[in-house]
């Protein structure tokens, strides 16, 4: 076909076309990429801006926060910091990096010198004393409730350049509020028997007002609703388990525990979570009404006793403390008292577990001891002659030797009930009993080492799936309020014994015999009810941890703007096991239960 001008001109006109197309999109796509680096050279001045300018974005502080908030748990590396930061919430309980016995060289927490970093806040809500003060002012409102409550701790972040030529420099400032001397809506129930955290009654509180501890219990319902068996229970009102020894708690308060699907969901049996609790410690915040009201609708006087005496998570743990733990890795778990275990060989491990490192040492009265109590704890079988520690046998005492003795029915309902087995041989203890008044001790020297390496297990433990060597409930006797004392100790119980109890034995010698004039505890005296009571719920350790921070930042620059100041909130929990090695991060951060940045 031969082809005419016409068509060989319209193929020219597509090729030109093709032509100019092709140099329209190089076009466009250059045009495209200098776009896109004009904004990332936009977006990355912005951010560079934000992170030197705190007025302009929180980028700056909020670091700073997480940073302070780690130096309080894990401490630092640098020697100045430490110098000012004098201690950390680990380095107090492990204290130092190759130590994985918790508690071993300072086994309690009080407002004293060994636990800077608790602040003090007195019965009428003043603060007496504040996080690392030394002989700082106290000058900072952390919680923004109106009162001073924390010192400002310099230097303990670097310097950093900021964007207008200046610099900016960091002020540090805690509040460190112990969540272990209160009472736990979870975990306490109010009377009952067994012994255990559910005979902590919280109905006296100012804090539940005439009938919001009955109300919790209850589930929210009415009191007198007809429907009692739908009604949140006590978790003294448990069940009974075979080879427990009696009732125990069926709600559980492990991290595995089920949650509700949403806070106020209607399910009574549902525990109380910390994001409930945020609301009863936080009431002066403006995200205050978003925070889940279940907890608070129960309470009254939010601004005073409730944030002082409630709490919803308390943990200690069952390890063995103080000198009676031997330096192990890891950590050797307290002597199990309701072990299924033969006399002999149950006296032989008792006597094992507190022999070690006791101040009496391997003795044959520590041995003699050790018979009794297991006679004790089977008092209706015949006593045996029994080899322990390598001494002489020894033949142990029954309880039903003399009335005096009490009447026991077998097992200990807790390590106090061990202060009513009496030292010595029966003739021994014969002789006491025949010429009065000689004192019938029990334990001899060693009852602080004894109680801190032995334990009963919780009445939770059969619902604890995680975390076994945790165990709630317990209340930090020194540090609580004497409401919260009398909850736990009981009716007409003896004010709350003065100054800082470094063991269980010393919290509760004062306030467990009937007769306060001997001044050798004697068995015959032991108020069982009591001793039982506060040697299932009492504790002098601290382990869970409120903590307010506020970090003001200050740009030297001449157009600065003034210091601004940025907070944080935190609930963290350091007996959850981590591996703690001073300034290093590793895994500490699974002990931050709950961390919210303020406006």
């Amino acid at each position: 076909m031969k082809l005419t001008y016409h068509t060989m001109h319209d193929r020219r006109g597509v090729l030109l076309l093709l032509v100019l197309s092709m140099l329209t999109l190089f076009l466009m796509m250059g045009a495209t990429l200098l776009v896109v680096a004009t904004r990332a050279r936009t977006a990355s001045r912005s951010f560079e801006a934000a992170m030197s300018q705190p007025e302009v974005s929180p980028v700056v502080p909020r670091a700073v926060l997480d940073e302070a908030l780690l130096l309080l748990i894990r401490g630092s590396k640098v020697a100045a910091v430490n110098a000012i930061l004098t201690e950390s919430l680990l380095g107090d309980m492990y204290s130092t990096d190759d130590n994985r016995v918790p508690f071993r060289d300072e086994p309690y927490d009080a407002f004293d010198g060994s636990n800077v970093f608790l602040t003090e806040i007195g019965e009428d809500g003043t603060v007496s004393r504040s996080a690392f003060q030394g002989t700082r002012t106290t000058e900072v409102d952390n919680d923004a409730d109106g009162t001073a409550d924390g010192v400002w701790l310099p230097n303990l972040h670097p310097t950093m350049s900021s964007t207008n030529g200046g610099s900016l420099s960091f002020r540090v400032s805690y509040l460190v509020l112990d969540l272990d001397g209160r009472v736990n809506v979870n975990a306490h129930g109010g009377g009952g028997a067994p012994a255990g955290p559910g005979m902590v009654d919280g109905s006296s509180l100012p804090a539940f007002g005439a009938n919001g501890w009955n109300l919790i219990q209850q589930g929210g319902a009415a009191a007198n609703a007809p429907d009692v068996e739908a009604l949140r229970k006590p978790p003294v009102l448990g069940q009974d388990i075979a080879g427990r020894g009696g009732l125990v708690y069926d709600l559980r308060l492990d991290r595995e525990a089920p949650r509700p699907a949403t806070l106020t969901g209607a399910d009574p049996q549902n525990p109380f979570t910390l994001g409930e609790l945020e609301r009863v410690l936080r009431p002066f915040d403006r995200d205050w009404s978003t925070l889940p009201p279940r907890l608070v609708s129960f309470l009254t006087d939010l601004d005073n006793s409730a944030r002082r005496t409630v709490t919803t998570d308390s943990w200690d743990v069952t390890y063995k403390t103080g000198p009676a733990a031997p330096a192990a890795n890891p950590p050797e778990v307290k002597f199990d008292l309701s072990q299924p275990l033969g006399k002999e060989q149950f006296a032989n491990e008792l006597y094992a577990a507190i022999s070690a490192n006791s101040i009496a040492g391997n003795t044959a009265a520590t041995a003699q001891w050790c018979a009794n109590v297991a006679e004790f704890r089977e008092p209706a079988s015949a006593a045996a002659s029994m080899e322990i520690g390598g001494h002489p046998p020894v033949t142990g005492v029954k309880p039903g030797m003399n009335a005096a003795l009490g009447t026991w029915t077998g097992g200990f309902e807790s390590v106090a009930d061990l202060l009513g087995v009496p030292k010595g041989s029966q003739s021994e203890i014969q002789t006491i009993l025949d010429n009065p008044p000689s004192v019938l001790a029990s334990l001899a020297a060693e009852r602080p080492v004894i109680l801190e390496a032995v334990h009963v297990p919780s009445r939770f433990t059969a619902t604890i799936t995680q975390d076994p060597n945790r165990e709630p409930g317990r209340v930090n006797v020194n540090t609580c309020s004497e409401d919260v004392w009398n909850a736990v100790c009981g009716p007409d119980c003896p004010p709350k014994p003065a100054g800082a109890k470094q063991s269980l034995w010393q919290a509760i010698e004062g306030v467990i015999y009937t007769n306060p004039g001997y001044i050798t505890p004697d068995v015959r005296a032991l108020d069982r009810v009591r001793a039982n009571r506060l040697g299932s719920s009492a504790t002098v350790r601290s382990n869970v941890f409120a903590i307010w921070i506020t970090v003001e930042v200050k740009d030297s620059a001449l157009t600065a703007s003034d210091p601004m100041c940025y907070r944080l909130f935190a609930i963290v929990d350091r007996s959850i096991p981590v591996n703690y090695v001073a300034g290093e991060n590793k895994n500490v951060h699974e002990t931050i239960r709950l961390k919210r940045f303020l406006k």
